[in-house]
């Protein structure tokens, strides 16, 4: 599966928001068997992240963004700033979504809401760039 925009994020729109607001979004990535192999094929090195994401059937990976929609295009279509971890596992969807007023604020949220997912979802692997 990939992502169906605008489809995927319409669940997770509330009231004052738009998807071109910044927000911080969740992925639920698919873990692949193979997820070693094709990590050192496509890499010439091998962060210590892959031995945890190879231990789970699902990852998710956390970011932020001044514009949600435009950032889970580049993700979709892989055209711009491709994310490591999204070359070697397949996007099952959109996890969440968390909009913020400003860029600034998204950014500044990250870290936590990632942390806080970490927490209540122990069977993932949450990563973030």
């Amino acid at each position: 599966m990939s992502l169906t925009l605008p489809a995927d994020i319409e669940p997770h729109l509330i009231d004052g928001h738009d998807w071109n607001d910044p927000g911080v979004y969740c992925l639920s990535l698919t873990v692949p068997s193979d997820v070693r192999e094709r990590w050192e094929s496509e890499f010439e090195q091998t962060p210590d992240y892959v031995d945890m994401v190879e231990q789970k059937h699902c990852t998710a990976y956390v970011g932020a963004t001044k514009n949600v929609m435009a950032r889970l295009e580049d993700h979709r279509d892989g055209d711009v700033r491709k994310v490591a971890l999204l070359r070697v596992c397949e996007i099952d969807g959109v996890h969440n979504i968390h909009w913020f007023d400003t860029a600034d604020d998204a950014f500044e949220h990250e870290w936590g809401i990632a942390n806080l997912m970490s927490q209540q979802r122990p069977e993932f692997y949450v990563h973030q760039r």
